[in-house]
């Protein structure tokens, strides 16, 4: 929900009540906004009232209609298969016990999704190193120290009617370049950073796509 969807009614609402006590006041300069000199203004914008309700319950009834519609899009998007891919990360441990980020990407686009790149932002904090990327029960190894955040060989296919989105399962090496967002005095070194993960979804047009989660990498200091 935007601002303009949550805060509008009352918004106006407030405006109104404002509107009216300033006339109610009577203070010149502001009554010659208004109402002419020889007219009562109070009774001239009583008689008004039931056109600027009708015109608040207008206006309220509008952004009530949007967000319906915009709930209906939603809906209809999800039903063809429209949806955005989502991502999770989590931070555990390799099978020599060193710190890894798993990212878990779903593909529920009806589309095939392949994801390209991986990085780490704020940049110049931590740098991934894509080891293995598992598509269901295929395991995809990766050059862990070859360039950053590069992937290779990561198609996910699109979402079928009656069927589970497919799922990537991305493990990352992860080394630290600037300092942590803290220090514990376990001696673990955290860092919090929001994971972007860039790939291509694939139709009638290549259209880039743009993941992001947020995480919370954990290391010995």
């Amino acid at each position: 929900m935007n601002f303009m969807d949550k805060w509008a009614a009352p918004i106006a609402g407030a405006i109104m009540i404002i509107v009216v006590i300033v006339v109610i006041s009577g203070f010149t300069p502001t009554r010659s906004l208004f109402c002419r000199e020889d007219e009562i203004c109070l009774r001239e914008w009583l008689t008004a009232t039931s056109g600027w309700a009708a015109a608040l319950a207008a206006f309220v009834t509008l952004f009530a209609l949007r967000r319906q519609v915009a709930a209906q899009e939603k809906q209809i998007d999800h039903q063809l298969g429209n949806v955005e891919p989502d991502m999770m990360v989590r931070c555990t441990v390799g099978e020599d016990f060193s710190p890894v980020a798993q990212i878990t990407v779903t593909n529920r686009n009806r589309r095939p999704l392949s994801v390209n790149y991986l990085e780490a932002v704020p940049i110049n904090r931590v740098k991934l190193f894509p080891h293995n990327v598992k598509i269901g029960e295929s395991d995809r190894p990766q050059e862990a120290f070859g360039l950053p955040g590069t992937i290779v060989n990561c198609l996910m296919p699109g979402k079928e009617d009656g069927r589970l989105p497919s799922t990537a399962v991305i493990t990352c090496f992860f080394e630290p370049e600037g300092e942590p967002d803290s220090d514990d005095a376990d001696g673990f070194a955290r860092y919090h950073v929001k994971i972007v993960c860039h790939g291509r979804l694939h139709g009638d047009t290549t259209t880039p796509c743009v993941i992001t989660a947020e995480a919370e990498l954990v290391m010995m200091s």
